[in-house]
């Protein structure tokens, strides 16, 4: 039985990606004009969709770097901080999604940290990843549709985010009511200043948008849509709706399936529907290729001789 369980942990992702080339080599075996779609792509609309990939990584490593010396008053270095990104992002490709932070998780315990901060560090992370991309989508909603339904989700997500300022007194309050679930409530008490807050959620903003720009760009680099601010709003829209839908599913490994259903539902307000499905699928591949890219980049950085739990604190 362990044996089998060591097999399936090393094999999982190896038969993931056999299975992703399978399904698109299906998708795309008879459609030879998707392929020549594909094949004449714009070059220079998709050597800005490499750019903003590249600074959403950069910006998705600082900004968890900031989360995790926030919460525990320590933090990683930048190729510990990439190698722990990508350990949860292909772990939502296993059934629950929990486990790549479960695998980040470990690879903190060994560098020094207690369960009370790694679980602090994620939760902090999840929680504004989630008000930013909320915040960020309903925004887009509500120009797009310009309805105030829409508007007033923005300002809950943003009240969200404000009042996780007072993060610390809100549990206290909470394990007064019901104390039997203090000793449980004691790891997501993260005491953080407004500027902290603000610092991180903008962070995530900033992640959020420089993924929609990657989409954005790949999208337009085979389907000609006119890069105006209304379509561009579309796109943010379609790709927070999508991943978002994608995360909260967790039923479906990745998001796979819901994420592209919900997004490809939005874009047909600017292209047809077979566009916007294959546009959908074609950026989960050029996701995929990019998370496999970065960890190969992780592997080639030198190692730090700082172990990843050592204080960087005013470097």
């Amino acid at each position: 039985m362990a044996s089998f369980k060591r097999i399936v942990q090393k094999a999982w992702l190896a038969v993931f990606l056999v299975m992703s080339v399978v399904f698109i080599v299906a998708y795309f075996k008879d459609d030879r004009d998707k392929i020549s779609r594909i094949l004449d792509a714009d070059l220079r609309l998709l050597g800005l969709a490499v750019l903003a990939q590249a600074a959403y990584f950069l910006a998705t490593i600082i900004t968890w770097q900031k989360a995790l010396l926030y919460a525990t008053g320590k933090t990683v270095v930048l190729r510990e901080s990439l190698s722990q990104i990508l350990m949860v992002n292909f772990g939502k490709y296993i059934p629950g999604k929990v486990w790549g932070m479960a695998a980040r998780g470990k690879r903190l315990a060994e560098a020094g940290y207690d369960l009370e901060e790694i679980t602090r560090a994620s939760y902090l992370e999840q929680i504004l990843l989630l008000l930013t991309g909320f915040a960020l989508g309903f925004l887009a909603a509500a120009l797009v549709f310009a309805s105030p339904l829409y508007g007033f989700g923005f300002a809950l997500a943003v009240a969200g985010i404000v009042l996780f300022r007072y993060d610390e007194k809100i549990i206290g309050k909470i394990a007064q009511v019901i104390p039997p679930v203090s000793r449980l409530l004691r790891f997501f008490e993260v005491r953080l200043g407004s500027v902290e807050v603000l610092k991180l959620s903008a962070g995530y903003l900033l992640v959020w948008l420089l993924l929609a720009c990657a989409f954005m760009f790949v999208c337009t680099s085979v389907i000609s849509v006119e890069l105006t601010p209304a379509n561009g709003l579309v796109f943010v829209l379609s790709l927070t709706a999508g991943f978002l839908a994608g995360f909260l599913a967790l039923f479906a490994p990745g998001g796979a399936g819901v994420r592209e259903g919900v997004g490809a539902a939005l874009l047909t307000s600017i292209v047809t529907l077979e566009e916007a499905v294959l546009l959908m699928l074609l950026f989960r591949v050029w996701v995929v290729a990019a998370e496999l890219l970065a960890g190969a980049v992780a592997l080639l950085l030198p190692a730090s001789a700082k172990a990843p739990g050592e204080s960087n604190i005013g470097e």
